[in-house]
């Protein structure tokens, strides 16, 4: 496929969400969906943002429109846009919005994905942003594996006495060298990792002192997100850097059993909450409290975001229905297929496992953030049977 045909499939994608919901048209503002609806293409400055600098309008006959400032406007066209053969509608970056520029130049029903024109549905956009055609499963396998190259170098570096900060500067610049933005560097040390699922790396404040920065005494946890055309693979890896608590790798081994038992889990035809179900089953029948699962999500489906949507006890999310596949072919006139990925993060006190994995069209699976050089764990002795699922140990 060239970038434009994915580029009309993703139209085609929302021109069947449009006629499904009765939308005449949607504004797309949100850097994830601007991702979504154009293939890859990048709409945002300040990367810190939900929102972009300009906007894309879709209409349900299939129209796609620039819709932004002039500043933005010359480099969209020339280096995003113009090959997709997108209209223009611009404005001076003084004079209008593009909310109040869709409205004038289109009635009927508009929705946005910011409330910024209609309704918001940047919910509902969710099974569309985890929808990947061939080609976008491909670039998944590339950017897994850069992913993966970022953090073995990271890991390479770490040592004792290893500042958190510096931890994540190393992740972020392995990642940037390798051309991928990285959105969440999180790294805990030692008694932190069990305090806190969401680590912050510590680091000093500019005038008043702050918090003390922690430095890896006995081992690290390393989470890392590299973004790279709008898709996001995620995961986490340890290392031991010292002496490190007796149950540790023992928990890791069994937290590593939840993930591969959600892995597994993960079918086409389910739902997230189906998988949920397995989750919760294998966090009591692994040793865990049976409500460990309270204190941390579990993570879900990836694509045109890090989590599309996170899987919870009732949550409804298909995976691979093979709905809008049938809505996108009658669009299209011809017949498409999609994959999906997925990133679950099982987590206890000291421990986490996460990888993202593909789910392609005929069932197969493929983690795509595989780490073979470092000690693997031994899932079969964990869960007392086979498993194709394989999963990194702790580095040393």
């Amino acid at each position: 496929m060239t970038e434009k045909q994915v580029f009309d499939v993703r139209i085609a994608l929302i021109q069947a969400f449009l006629e499904e919901n009765g939308h005449d048209g949607v504004l797309l503002s949100r850097p994830d969906n601007f991702a979504m609806a154009t293939g890859g293409k990048r709409n945002y400055v300040y990367t810190y943002s939900d929102a972009g600098a300009n906007s894309l309008l879709v209409t349900r006959g299939g129209g796609a429109f620039y819709v932004g400032d002039n500043v933005e406007e010359t480099r969209q066209m020339a280096e995003e846009l113009g090959g997709l053969g997108c209209e223009v509608l611009d404005f001076l970056w003084f004079e209008d919005t593009a909310a109040s520029v869709a409205r004038k130049r289109f009635g009927g029903n508009l929705v946005s994905d910011d409330g910024a024109v209609g309704r918001n549905v940047h919910g509902e956009l969710a099974p569309l942003r985890a929808l990947l055609t061939g080609v976008e499963l491909e670039k998944y396998r590339r950017l897994g594996a850069l992913a993966a190259e970022a953090m073995n170098a990271t890991l390479d570096v770490v040592e004792a006495g290893m500042a958190e900060a510096d931890i994540a500067a190393c992740l972020v610049a392995e990642g940037i060298k390798r051309r991928c933005q990285v959105p969440v560097a999180l790294v805990a040390a030692d008694k932190r990792i069990a305090r806190f699922r969401h680590p912050l790396p510590t680091e000093k404040g500019l005038v008043m002192g702050g918090q003390h920065e922690r430095a890896a005494l006995g081992y690290v946890m390393i989470v890392g997100c590299f973004l790279k055309e709008g898709l996001v693979a995620s995961l986490t890896r340890f290392k031991q850097v010292g002496a490190i608590p007796a149950r540790i790798p023992e928990s890791y081994a069994r937290v590593c059993g939840v993930d591969a038992i959600m892995q597994e889990s993960t079918q086409p035809g389910v739902t997230l909450g189906d998988v949920f179900k397995a989750c919760q089953r294998a966090y009591a029948d692994l040793g865990f409290a049976e409500n460990e699962w309270h204190n941390h999500h579990q993570g879900g489906a990836a694509g045109y975001a890090g989590r599309t949507c996170k899987g919870s006890p009732t949550e409804p999310f298909p995976i691979l229905d093979g709905r809008w596949a049938s809505k996108a072919s009658a669009v299209l006139g011809n017949d498409v297929e999609f994959g999906m990925a997925f990133a679950w993060n099982p987590s206890a006190p000291g421990v986490k496992s996460e990888d993202t994995f593909l789910l392609y069209p005929d069932g197969r699976k493929e983690i795509v953030t595989s780490t073979p050089s470092l000690p693997q764990v031994n899932l079969e002795h964990v869960l007392g049977r086979e498993t194709e699922v394989v999963k990194s140990g702790i580095a040393e």
